[in-house]
């Protein structure tokens, strides 16, 4: 049988198998081309956030099934990194190898299938992990608004000297504006216990007195008659 005749009969069994799913790029040999148009939605009754459609595009070269159809997958840009999706055509060329001579679209079709309910797995497992991951940064937030930053021997010391320079100054404004509140109204012991200079002009205000004392000493000639006297009274 030629590669033009297998082609036909391929592609009137593909038509049979996939009526709502395929569609026609170019159907004539020898640059047969066409497209099925997958989900990954089992029922159709039934969506998830995890559903993505794809469109896997197979054109049979002229001496097609004795070389690999060309193999290309749309629609999971958007959905799947360009790697897992090179992945995936790398499967299937594999695929495609290993059936050589013998018509292999619908093979490679149901290869494809069985992939998409992998990658559903795998798309769910990546939702759960951004789901846990955006939990663990609102609780690691949460975390670090309660705890603070962490201390250590630097950062005390440095917050230590911070804290006895704001006191000290607290301690200085609050010393001044005593004194400013009191000037003008200080009792005399108040300025005594403030102002040392006022006890020793006291101490020179009693040394200035002695100095200026005049004793008379004439005033003392007859102390030992009086007390003679009064002896002899007894």
């Amino acid at each position: 049988m030629s590669h033009a005749d297998e082609q036909t009969q391929e592609v009137e069994a593909l038509e049979a198998i996939y009526s709502d799913e395929l569609e026609w790029i170019s159907r004539d040999y020898p640059t047969i081309c066409f497209q099925v148009n997958l989900n990954s939605q089992n029922d159709e009754n039934e969506e998830s956030s995890s559903d993505f459609s794809l469109s896997l595009q197979l054109s049979f070269p002229a001496d097609y099934p004795s070389v690999i159809p060309g193999i290309e997958i749309e629609g999971l840009e958007e959905v799947f990194p360009q790697e897992r999706i090179d992945k995936i055509i790398s499967d299937l060329r594999a695929v495609a190898e290993e059936n050589l001579e013998m018509p292999m679209a619908f093979t490679i079709i149901s290869a494809l299938q069985e992939q998409i309910g992998q990658l559903v797995d795998e798309m769910k497992t990546e939702k759960e992990r951004a789901v846990e991951m955006k939990k663990w940064k609102e609780d690691e937030a949460q975390r670090k608004k309660f705890e603070g930053t962490r201390v250590n021997v630097e950062s005390f010391l440095a917050w230590k000297a911070k804290f006895d320079a704001e006191l000290r100054a607290l301690r200085e404004k609050a010393v001044a504006a005593e004194q400013a509140a009191l000037a003008g109204k200080l009792t005399g012991r108040q300025q005594f216990l403030r102002d040392a200079t006022l006890s020793l002009s006291d101490i020179a205000l009693i040394q200035e007195a002695d100095d200026n004392v005049q004793i008379d000493e004439s005033l003392f000639e007859d102390m030992d008659e009086l007390d003679i006297e009064e002896s002899d009274e007894d």
